[in-house]
């Protein structure tokens, strides 16, 4: 019983450990070649996740674009998400 509890005790505490990430200011990264941009968010300690990327995803990362990024620069966020251009056009790609 006295094994079990202190089981018990020791999962509590370690549950609490990890705590929630805590928004941080999101820099403007559109434009940018995905590799970059995911250096930069990583950089901030911001979790990033892409959308789109063809059929086949994205593979290799420096050709790819990031077109638009949510939320926009300067809000606080804990994760951006990076919509991804295979070529960077006449939008807001430099």
């Amino acid at each position: 019983m006295r094994t079990t509890t202190l089981i018990l005790l020791v999962a509590a505490m370690l549950a609490g450990c990890g705590g929630a990430a805590k928004p941080k200011p999101v820099p403007d990264v559109r434009g940018e070649r995905l590799d970059v941009a995911e250096a930069r968010l990583d950089a901030r300690g911001l979790q990033w996740e892409e959308i789109g990327g063809g059929v086949f995803g994205v593979v290799v990362r420096s050709h790819w674009y990031v077109d638009d990024q949510i939320p926009r620069p300067g809000k606080k966020a804990t994760t951006v998400r990076l919509v991804v251009e295979r070529n960077c056009d006449d939008r807001d790609c430099d």
